[in-house]
């Protein structure tokens, strides 16, 4: 969820102190055991801009989470319906097979008039999780407020992203529809305990999973000026509706990823380990210890115990033979089908248009 990605990604680059910014991480290898690889590739985009006219959606699709609930797909996305990563709104489609793809409707808006005191300037879909508790499905977005000039800072930079909390007002899982409410702050920016690494950005990610009887975050940040990498780190909460969350010290940032990760999800395996698909870093590294991604891939990592992860891999979504991104961007998450299969979809800009697609996989988990 990057605004002007390219601009401060030259910049961080170009500045390079990255000695200074790796924070003495604990570099832990990658060699966990499980793997993904991709067995089905279709050599085009499930969601495209023929599938978008009538619900007026210029630019395409961002930051999301799939689902399967009764045998029905649900896709939760952050639609670009003008600007690409400015105008913003959260919609929610079904699919009967992960192919055939229906928009349900909008479920959370921006408010108009992107400015520094436009707090919901722009939202960001992070992940709709089930609270067995209140039997409500949540849903998590990032709000931001635009840039103020006049402090020096960029008119189309995300500043003090905020993770907030809608919960369906049908009570069930059958209630994934919603209509959904605005329930306030799930995470604030800064705070006594925030770390070194966080920045201007605020909150870019925030994602909640359970582990045990705790719930824990994996939450995201940036800053633009002077520019840094992109990070995620580890929080806690007593529950899922926690507006208090505590950062994990020794996960400040996560060693996941050394200059950029974005937009985690959290699956449980079912051999109790727990895995992240994220946006990944697709470029040279600027330390010699940074692994290169390839443009076509996602990053994952394993944990065995959801607090500590390991430094990610790169799963490959678009071959050559099928390559029809020029710039492929965000997992939405795994869905289980069975057998160690698994469908994943994700975002990815279009070579022939500025339009970014939903791209699928299926993929197949395996233990070394």
């Amino acid at each position: 969820m990057i605004c002007k990605f390219g601009t401060a990604l030259a910049a961080l680059l170009a500045t390079t102190p990255l000695a200074a910014q790796n924070y003495d991480l604990d570099q832990r290898d990658d060699d966990f055991s499980e793997r993904l690889t991709v067995i089905e590739e279709p050599a085009e985009p499930v969601i495209g801009p023929e599938d978008v006219r009538r619900a007026d959606n210029r630019s395409g699709f961002e930051t999301g989470m799939t689902l399967k609930i009764d045998g029905t797909y649900h896709l939760f996305i952050s639609e670009m319906f003008e600007r690409p990563h400015l105008d913003m709104r959260i919609a929610h489609w079904t699919s009967p097979d992960a192919v055939r793809w229906t928009r349900q409707g909008t479920v959370v808006d921006s408010v108009p008039g992107r400015s520094a005191k436009n707090p919901k300037s722009e939202v960001w879909l992070q992940g709709v999780i089930f609270d067995d508790e209140a039997d409500r499905w949540n849903l998590f977005y990032i709000a931001y407020r635009g840039g103020n000039s006049e402090q020096g800072e960029g008119l189309n930079l995300d500043y003090e992203g905020t993770a907030r909390r809608a919960v369906s007002q049908t009570p069930g899982k059958a209630g994934i529809g919603g209509p959904y409410e605005d329930v306030g702050v799930a995470m604030a920016p800064g705070g006594p305990d925030a770390a070194v690494w966080e920045g201007q950005q605020g909150l870019d990610s925030f994602f909640p999973y359970k582990v045990g009887d705790q719930w824990v975050a994996l939450h995201g940040s940036h800053n633009h000026f002077p520019a840094s990498p992109w990070q995620v780190g580890v929080a806690t909460g007593s529950s899922l509706t926690s507006s208090e969350w505590t950062r994990v010290p020794s996960e400040q940032p996560s060693p996941m990823e050394g200059l950029f990760i974005e937009n985690p999800i959290v699956e449980k395996l079912p051999n109790g380990h727990y895995i992240a698909l994220y946006d990944a870093n697709h470029f040279a590294p600027v330390q010699p210890d940074m692994p290169v991604r390839p443009n076509n891939s996602v990053g994952y990592s394993v944990s065995e115990d959801g607090i500590r992860w390991h430094q990610g891999r790169s799963l490959v979504v678009q071959s050559d033979d099928n390559n029809w991104a020029s710039d492929l961007r965000t997992p939405l998450g795994l869905v289980a089908e069975g057998d160690g299969i698994y469908t994943l979809l994700y975002t990815a800009r279009m070579k022939d248009q500025p339009f970014w697609a939903i791209g699928r996989v299926k993929v197949k988990l395996t233990t070394d």
